[in-house]
């Protein structure tokens, strides 16, 4: 999808850019490889409709891709070249297949380690000027610095951010508008549609943190039930996660929270007790009817205003802010114990064949990622047009 896109709007770019075919993520990336593979196809064709690219209808054989690799050998290295050879590959239009050789496996390789020595892990990903743009999401920054750069005369249109969160002043960061907002009641009611809206997210997770944040709005501005369900950190889960992606996340969530305006200003890692403390009173918290407003409290804690929630006391005086009594909550939490519900939580996730958040329901469609909000609006609307 991003070598069809650069196709498209390479020639309006004063730069050149160089292919640098690889055969993957780095090992040890991707938590669980099969269903990655299947929501990345699955994704990668939602980037297609949207961009009216050509979808992905089957994945290449061994035959096809060992035959992509070795044509690029022999061409010369553009954008051009290389979209015709993913299109041919990953369309299967190849009437012969070429051996496998020795200079096609040692370039991959060779680029394999080039990325890796660059401090990134992934492919489909622009390296310019100190910094990385995975996918076709990312162009809209990509372009920024292009323009901040003098490199491009004006922006891609279709490149603009899709999601304009409604009802906030543009001199306000959205997260503190929300904050202020939910303080009256979501939903009226009587106007809660029949849908909820339901958001699997982790405290420890920045996407988690924006992604929340906007289906906060999204939930206000449709009339939906917003339901939450937390689940544990992956690194809490026994998942190991290389620190050159973790770095990646955490600047990436930076400049998606600037463009989504939305306040971020660092990261008090709760990873542990932190995540603990919060999660024991978040069924309090729900039951008391503020569980949105507790759990954006609780990320607001650790990206925003710098409190230690590994701190037990972080968290009453969050509770007591919030009006919710401390004693109450732990009584309610010996009864109650969080692992519970963050272990149902976690099988309903496993049950869509996703592991990793923020990921986002709506009836029988789910979306991972807080890129595909725009997407999941755009579905909730037609959903309620037709309704």
């Amino acid at each position: 999808m991003l070598v069809q896109m650069l196709s498209r709007l390479v020639k309006q770019y004063d730069i050149n850019f160089k292919v640098l075919f690889i055969w993957g993520a780095l090992p040890g990336v991707t938590i669980t490889p099969k269903l990655y593979r299947q929501w990345a196809i699955k994704d990668a064709n939602l980037t297609a409709d949207q961009y009216q690219l050509v979808r992905i209808t089957q994945e290449p054989s061994l035959a096809v891709l060992t035959t992509g690799q070795q044509t690029w050998q022999q061409v010369v290295n553009n954008i051009e070249n290389a979209e015709q050879i993913f299109i041919k590959t990953w369309g299967d239009h190849y009437t012969e297949h070429l051996q496998t050789s020795t200079p096609p496996i040692n370039h991959q390789v060779k680029n394999q380690i080039r990325l890796q020595d660059k401090g990134h892990y992934a492919p489909a990903n622009i390296f310019f000027a100190g910094h990385w743009f995975v996918g076709v999401d990312r162009l809209y920054h990509f372009e920024g610095l292009l323009l901040k750069l003098g490199l491009i005369e004006h922006a891609t249109t279709a490149l603009l951010p899709g999601v304009r969160l409604e009802n906030t002043a543009d001199t306000e960061d959205t997260a503190h508008c929300i904050a202020n907002s939910i303080k009256t009641k979501i939903t009226q009611v009587g106007s809660i549609q029949s849908e909820p809206l339901v958001v699997y997210l982790s405290l420890r997770s920045p996407y988690s943190y924006l992604g929340f944040v906007q289906a906060i709005d999204l939930a206000k501005r449709h009339h939906l039930e917003l339901i939450i369900k937390p689940v544990l950190p992956l690194l809490m889960r026994g998942a190991s996660i290389p620190m050159v992606k973790q770095k990646y996340i955490y600047l990436d969530s930076v400049r998606e929270a600037k463009k989504l305006n939305i306040e971020f200003t660092g990261f008090v890692d709760p990873l542990g007790d932190g995540v603990i403390n919060a999660y024991r009173f978040f069924a309090w918290a729900e039951l008391q009817g503020k569980g949105t407003e507790y759990m954006l409290a609780c990320f607001r804690a650790i990206y925003v205003d710098g409190i230690e929630l590994a701190d037990a006391k972080s968290v009453d005086k969050i509770m007591k802010r919030l009006t919710l009594n401390v004693d109450d909550a732990r009584a309610f939490e010996q009864d109650h114990d969080w692992q519970q519900w963050a272990d149902v939580n976690q099988v309903a996730l496993n049950k869509l064949n996703l592991w990793g958040v923020p990921c986002f329901t709506y009836g029988q469609s789910s979306y991972w990622g807080q890129d595909r909000i725009p997407l999941l609006e755009k579905e909730i609307k037609s959903t309620l047009s037709n309704g």
